[in-house]
């Protein structure tokens, strides 16, 4: 899988768990879910390589300023993120 797709697939689920509110836009809840989707949902290990892809492609979003860290006042730091 390349690193674009991979990214897509970061973008995808942190867009889709933002929308399911505070408790979901976690980074912790997003990663797994990531990780989850690429290794085709059985469970599977990701080699180290696609784990630092995913890792990379998530913080790549931050600094693109499509997300952002904190969900609302009453959750405003990391692992809290909302969409920009």
């Amino acid at each position: 899988m390349s690193e674009q797709e991979i990214k897509e697939i970061v973008w995808q689920v942190a867009n889709e768990s933002a929308a399911h509110g505070p408790g979901w836009a976690q980074e912790g809840v997003v990663l797994r879910a990531i990780g989850d989707r690429i290794a085709g949902g059985n469970g599977g290990r990701l080699d180290p390589r696609t784990q630092q892809a995913i890792l990379n492609a998530w913080h790549d979003l931050f600094l693109e300023k499509k997300l952002a860290w904190g969900y609302d006042l009453d959750n405003p730091n990391s692992p809290f993120f909302h969409v920009r």
